[in-house]
């Protein structure tokens, strides 16, 4: 007995390659990036050696500095970055309503010291180095949180 083998696509194919290339001509051209295109924008937009990223610090009533980490605490506050560059377009009453939750958290993690938290700006040369590690970044105070709310630095 002999089988006939069938050089025909499965049915689904046709439809499956149509809406395939669909989703690659439109998702472009209607600026959508829905997975598996997503990682498109990853090697899509021109990069040049300047760096930039935001960083926050709990100061106590001496004004000494310490660190604060969102990420690093239990309930951290994601998306830290992807709020402070947008900031500046909140109204002064949600900024406000954002700086208290903050400095409440800060408080609770770092304790009741903490009286307010500076928000930095952080920028930098990828290119410059310091031997063979990166060079410290400019910081520059751009945000002030304190329980009378947020204030420009």
């Amino acid at each position: 007995m002999s089988r006939a083998v069938s050089t025909a696509a499965p049915r689904f194919a046709r439809p499956f390659v149509a809406l395939f290339l669909t989703a690659l001509v439109v998702c472009p051209l209607a600026g959508l990036n829905p997975w598996p295109f997503s990682n498109w924008e990853l090697f899509s937009r021109l990069r040049s050696d300047r760096a930039a990223t935001w960083a926050a610090a709990a100061v106590d009533p001496a004004g000494r500095e310490r660190g604060y980490r969102f990420q690093s605490f239990p309930r951290g506050h994601r998306g830290f970055e992807v709020t402070m560059t947008h900031f500046s377009e909140h109204s002064a009453t949600e900024r406000d309503a954002i700086c208290g939750a903050w400095l409440r958290s800060a408080s609770e993690q770092l304790g009741p010291s903490t009286r307010l938290l500076r928000i930095y700006h952080l920028t930098w040369l990828l290119s410059d180095r310091r031997g063979d590690r990166a060079a410290p970044p400019d910081r520059t105070l751009a945000w002030i949180c304190s329980e009378k709310g947020a204030r420009a630095g």
